[in-house]
């Protein structure tokens, strides 16, 4: 991996992993901690793929761990979900591209503080211990309905993508394809503002209807997260910012220009495993979500789905979301749940590691 030079480590670092294979049956049942830095949509077929060779006890780490992961993992998992500890890492640790796949990867930027959600709660110094092993401060964030709702790529993307494409219709183009960050503006920023602000309504309703939740503003998290970075606004914190050079928008060219890409994953996660998982909280406790509202209502429509109707999360495509609706979640104490009230009796100890033979 080569480092980007503001790094610590900069330059090029080198390791060779022990094994490497497309077969879980050949790495999952010696691990202890599995990591699964992966976008939402990745998480029912990886579950599914590790289930049989996952052991009691094992730490199951998934980052940037939003889209509502203890609810898939609750309905892929099953009852050997309650012999686990989850944990979310938030945000991802690496801004890295691939190279040369399998072989070398561009790193630009290492984070080195983290907030982390646990289940069961009880596993939280654990957890904390092992994610500052793997890579740096770490503080708890309460329950994992606070990762589910943080503010990170779904108050970026949709509303970056509302601001410059929203006037686009089928059949025009756009004159070029900017920079996502570099090229930040106020209007970009307000519309993430805007949202954010409305979702830190929502958690404020949770938390009067039972369910203590705290969502900060986007700008307060990653100016901890980039602490190192000089900042006076939103703006500055994605303009200015090394971490977010060179990534250019989600752009197609076609004869004459550029036009969305709807099918890239700035639509097809952060809307429906993102966005739409806020929505439907909302819906729940009763906050309205205008600014919201007209972010889904835009990017479905270029989707060719329909999740919003009449203002609501009521679409013929709620199922293909992770909304807590999709998994018959309709009400604050559905969302509170009980996987993370087990007493300390009731943990699965770790089971002995299953050796694999080596050839």
């Amino acid at each position: 991996a080569n480092f980007a030079s503001h790094n610590d480590p900069a330059g090029e670092v080198r390791g060779a992993p022990d094994i490497v294979s497309a077969d879980p049956a050949d790495v999952i049942p010696e691990s202890d901690v599995l990591v699964m830095p992966l976008p939402s949509f990745a998480y029912p077929g990886t579950l599914a793929a590790i289930k049989p060779y996952l052991r009691k006890g094992t730490f199951l780490g998934v980052t940037p761990g939003q889209g509502g992961f203890d609810w898939t993992a609750g309905e892929v998992l099953g009852d050997l979900v309650k012999d686990l500890t989850i944990f979310s890492i938030m945000p991802m640790p690496f801004n890295c591209r691939i190279a040369e796949f399998g072989k070398r990867v561009e790193v630009q930027t290492f984070k080195r503080r983290y907030r982390v959600g646990v289940v069961p709660e009880s596993k939280a110094p654990e957890a904390i211990k092992i994610n500052e092993a793997l890579f740096g401060h770490t503080e708890f964030v309460g329950h994992f309905i606070n990762c589910t709702l943080y503010p990170i790529n779904a108050i970026i993307h949709p509303q970056r993508l509302y601001r410059l494409c929203k006037d686009w219709t089928p059949g025009t183009t756009l004159p070029e394809n900017p920079l996502f960050y570099e090229s930040m503006d106020q209007e970009s920023t307000d519309y993430m503002d805007a949202v954010n602000k409305e979702l830190m309504k929502v958690a404020e309703a949770l938390t009067e209807q039972g369910l203590t939740t705290n969502v900060p503003h986007i700008y307060d998290f990653l100016s901890w997260v980039y602490s190192d970075v000089p900042m006076k606004n939103m703006i500055e914190l994605f303009a200015k910012n090394d971490a977010y050079k060179g990534f250019r928008c989600p752009f197609k060219q076609v004869d004459g220009g550029w036009e969305p890409d709807f099918q890239n994953r700035y639509f097809t996660e952060d809307i429906p495993l993102g966005l739409c998982i806020y929505k439907g909280v909302a819906d729940i406790v009763g906050v309205e979500t205008p600014m919201m509202d007209k972010v889904l209502e835009w990017a479905q429509k270029g989707m060719g789905k329909e999740y919003i109707v009449g203002g609501r999360l009521m679409g013929k495509d709620v199922g293909e979301t992770t909304a807590p609706q999709r998994f018959g979640i309709t009400t604050v104490e559905g969302l509170e749940g009980k996987h993370d009230k087990r007493a300390p009796d009731e943990e699965a100890p770790m089971q002995p590691a299953t050796k694999v033979p080596r050839e």
